[in-house]
């Protein structure tokens, strides 16, 4: 058996602390957590933007169609400058429209649920599922920052667990693979 694959076991090691790291950070300090991630978001975003840009201008340059790329273009780079300038407002903005389109749904799966001839467990898993996805838009649409600081902390609390996880899936690698290196020195041996 190639060992070479199992002496990687350290990567996993290295993303299982910088998960652990990411889970404390969100966990403990939610509303920092939450406007850096969006503002490296926006900050990505406005570099794609600019990608874009530059690639119209290419097009311009080469007298190919461009119109709809230099539209693009402009519109992510004005997103991705109001995500990393304005990341408050712009986060409240946006899980309000997440709250709207959660709200939106949940009332279509719930007439669905009502109007439509389906059987009783799909009826009542679409019922559930309406009422949980109506409820969550409700409270994204009313209460945005504080929803999404809890979102935060529940994926704080699911990078914690996945570090853990990662970190014992490296122990065991490293483990496999002294058993058979040892395996291997035994066989050169005889």
């Amino acid at each position: 058996m190639n060992t070479k694959r199992l002496s990687n076991w350290w990567l996993l090691t290295l993303n299982g602390i910088i998960a652990i790291v990411y889970g404390i950070i969100a966990i403990f300090v939610p509303s920092a957590t939450l406007v850096t991630l969006v503002m490296y978001f926006g900050i990505v975003i406005l570099i794609i933007g600019f990608a874009m840009l530059w690639g119209a201008i290419n097009s311009i340059r080469d007298k190919l169609p461009y119109a709809t790329d230099l539209v693009s273009s402009f519109i992510t780079i004005v997103i991705g400058a109001l995500l990393t300038f304005y990341t408050s407002k712009s986060l409240t903005i946006f899980v309000m429209i997440i709250g709207s389109w959660a709200v939106l749904v949940g009332v279509v799966q719930l007439y669905v649920a009502t109007k439509s001839e389906l059987l009783p467990g799909e009826k009542n898993t679409l019922l559930v599922n309406g009422i949980i996805t109506l409820v969550f838009g409700i409270i994204l649409f009313f209460n945005p920052f504080e929803s999404a600081k809890f979102l935060v902390v529940i994926s704080g609390i699911l990078a914690f667990i996945f570090g853990i996880v990662l970190i014992a899936i490296s122990i065991r690698l490293k483990n496999v693979e002294r058993f058979l290196e040892r395996q291997h020195a035994k066989e050169e041996e005889l």
